[in-house]
């Protein structure tokens, strides 16, 4: 079944999105949620616990006032037995860097009255938060408090006790100043929130009860944002906390042990070594320039792997022996950077939220499929670099509709789903948050829900395109490479909506390039992740290629040596690589597979305007041949399945009209399609939008299906 997943923030309209914790939830927000036939709800509740465990308890088990009784408000262990249900799998959000304060007003007993907006127009608030609750600053605040859950008090990994909970394990730059979540704190508001770090016990320890108390309220499934914990905070220039020190030293003391170090770390003492002292004394910045940055990196990616996985093991494993049932685990896997790869495996099904939310990036989305291959992929928007604060406000003008409708479907048309956005982010300056219009998508979720069965999670019957993490984590970790730059130009569609929805911030990265170009003339093509065998096991088979006639490797310079045997025998038993750039250095990889006769080489020269004419001139050679599904048209993309003898092929129109609003109907559209069952075949198109008038003629193993006045959206279903 395909997941339908909801982007449930459910925060509202012309007012701020205002983290941890998301407004109360309803049964209203149920029979929208069954009308759009939402399957999976992300960030979707039970977020207060950056706040405090007796403030996430309220949530989760809290009395409802009755006047919002009336209106069917519920807490959240209420609303998650209602989704479930319902068949709705609603994962608790687990916001791991975010530990906030805000102001607050009390009575005399020590019961919060105002809260955040309202606190803040008394001159003499007082503040609630983490530092309180390990504080016992409130201890009436809330039915529980820190002895609840603490019977002994916090202690840190020395034994010391914990007084301020916030400070002690918050991400510290070079300076040992604390470093802020500044996207999610509100401009001109004072409510506070530092970045957290998981590398610090003291904090992991915080986020296992959090994860406790969430499945003790019924979730089906947490999700962990900011999952690449504390490499959140790099970019901010962190984390140089006491405990990010100390286990990097450890870190690399194991690496010198094993002679893996490089020889710039010669001079240097790692029996007192402090990487933030260092920084600081040779004057140096951090993270552009910074020497050591790279091992520093992927200190904190082993990190990422051994900590998400801890606690991922430790959710699943209290679900399962507190209430017999299983717990499906997912994260933020932001733009599928190299960071979350490691973790893959760790999961059940992918959530990302977009770095730039545009149109018409079909290679994304065919690398975020391939980043899980099998598993759900559930993408949520992104309110800054993209077309979403501009959309919204074209949808409410009762403009946009069109431009609405393709960013729903494209990402299911290659293999990934667009989660609903419903009350969904919009940052922490714009006072808005993304609804879109009930009817209108409605009419997207009918068609996708009554048509599940023409995307298929089958393999594309073009070409397999290699992705090497060996090769490529260290140069798509910068930012400004890879999936950061997803954007594209096409033309009408993004020319005439606005050319400012594009950021032209693209490094040339081989990979990134080869597909692009693939994706510009429509080649059928699947992502194929090949692991490194350290940051991520090489369980690499040759399996994972025996459906593809075609395989391509762009500059894939580091291999393993399984993964080079496997290409080997591929040739030899027929299969023709394509590899452009660099493939398996210092070995001899080349020479063997030149002498099977089934593979080709090109250079990767200069930038890629030299260098893409080349490697496509020889992809066409080889692809024309074997071209599973072909249109010439650049107004349309495409996008071919099969499944037990049935063949889908998708389209969809790009052929946008600024003046007129719309996407404009072609009026001759020819598709040839290879090696599908002749029939005359069956033209699906969304409710309310006109049938394209077919015919189909066969030759051979082709069949040439000629459409005409073809909407915005069409399967021709064999």
């Amino acid at each position: 079944m395909m997941e339908r997943g909801i982007y449930f923030d459910g925060w509202f309209r012309h007012n701020h999105c205002y983290h941890p914790s998301l407004p109360i939830r309803s049964l209203q927000m149920l029979e929208d949620l069954e009308r759009y036939h939402g399957t999976v709800l992300t960030w979707a509740g039970l977020g207060g616990g950056s706040i405090s465990l007796p403030f996430l308890v309220h949530e989760a088990f809290g009395s409802v006032d009755p006047r919002m009784q009336i209106y069917g408000y519920m807490n959240d262990s209420e609303f998650i037995a209602e989704c479930s249900r319902r068949g709705i799998k609603l994962f608790g959000i687990v916001f791991e860097v975010q530990g906030w304060e805000y102001p607050v007003v009390m009575d005399q007993d020590g019961h919060i009255v105002k809260m955040n907006r309202r606190a803040e127009e008394d001159d003499g608030h007082a503040w609630y938060g983490l530092r309180e609750f390990s504080a016992e600053t409130w201890p009436d605040a809330f039915p529980t408090g820190l002895k609840d859950y603490y019977p002994d008090g916090i202690r840190d990994e020395d034994g010391n006790p914990v007084k301020d909970l916030w400070e002690e394990c918050c991400t510290r730059d070079r300076f040992g100043n604390p470093i802020h979540a500044q996207w999610v704190e509100i401009r001109d508001h004072q409510e506070t929130c530092y970045q957290m770090c998981r590398n610090n016990p003291v904090w992991r320890g915080y986020l296992r009860k959090i994860m406790e108390i969430q499945i003790d309220a019924g979730v089906p499934g947490i999700q962990l944002d900011e999952c690449e914990l504390p490499m959140t905070s790099i970019s901010s220039g962190g984390c140089f906390c006491k405990s990010c020190m100390k286990q990097f030293n450890a870190w690399l003391r194991d690496r010198k042990a094993e002679g893996r170090l490089g020889p710039e770390w010669d001079s240097v003492d790692l029996d007192t070594f402090h990487y933030g002292s260092y920084l600081i004394e040779h004057g140096c910045t951090f993270p552009e320039n910074a020497p050591f940055y790279r091992d520093y990196w992927e200190f904190q990616v082993f990190r990422v792997r051994r900590y998400f996985g801890e606690l991922a093991d430790y959710a699943r494993t209290y679900a399962r022996e507190k209430y017999g049932r299983e717990l499906l685990i997912s994260g933020n896997f932001y733009n599928m950077q190299p960071a979350y790869y490691p973790i893959e495996n760790k999961v059940d099904l992918v959530i990302t939220e977009m770095d730039h939310t545009l149109l018409r990036q079909s290679f994304y989305y065919r690398y975020c499929a391939g980043f899980a291959p099998g598993k759900p992929v559930i993408i949520a928007e992104n309110p800054y670099g993209g077309i979403i604060p501009r959309l919204l406000e074209m949808l409410d003008r009762g403009k946009g509709y069109d431009l609405y409708r393709i960013f729903l479907l494209e990402a299911s048309m290659y293999g990934c789903n667009m989660s609903v956005p419903y009350g969904g982010w919009m940052g922490n300056t714009i006072k808005d948050a993304f609804q879109a219009p009930r009817e209108l998508t409605a009419a997207v979720q009918d068609f996708l829900t009554e048509n599940e069965q023409c995307w298929p999670k089958t393999r594309s019957r073009g070409a397999a395109v290699l992705y090497s993490y060996g090769s490529y984590y260290w140069r798509d970790s910068n930012k400004g490479s890879g999936a950061n730059g997803m954007q594209d130009s096409y033309g009408s569609l993004l020319d005439a909506a606005a050319s400012e929805w594009l950021d032209p911030d693209q490094k040339p990265v081989p990979f990134w390039d080869v597909i692009r170009a693939m994706s510009r003339v429509n080649a059928q093509y699947d992502v194929v992740m090949l692991p490194d065998g350290e940051f991520r096991e090489d369980d690499f088979s040759i399996d994972r290629l025996s459906d593809y006639p075609l395989v391509i490797a762009a500059d894939c310079f580091t291999l393993t040596g399984n993964q080079q045997s496997i290409l080997l025998e591929y040739t030899k038993r027929g299969g023709r690589i394509l590899a452009a750039g660099r493939l398996a250095e210092g070995t001899s990889l080349r020479e063997e597979l030149l002498q099977t006769g089934n593979a080709v080489f090109v250079l990767l020269e200069g930038q890629k305007e030299s260098y893409i004419p080349v490697f496509m001139e020889a992809f066409d050679r080889i692809y024309g041949g074997i071209a599973p599904v072909e249109c010439t048209d650049e107004r349309v993309g495409i996008q071919r399945y099969d499944d037990g003898g049935r063949t889908w092929i998708h389209l969809m129109n790009y052929q946008y009209d600024d003046q007129k609003d719309c996407i404009v109907p072609i009026e001759t559209l020819r598709v040839t399609v290879r090696d599908a069952a002749y029939r005359k075949p069956e033209i699906l198109v969304p409710e309310g939008d006109a049938v394209p008038a077919c015919e189909a003629v066969r030759k051979d193993d082709l069949t040439v299906v000629t459409l005409r006045n073809v909407g915005l959206y069409t399967i021709i279903a064999f």
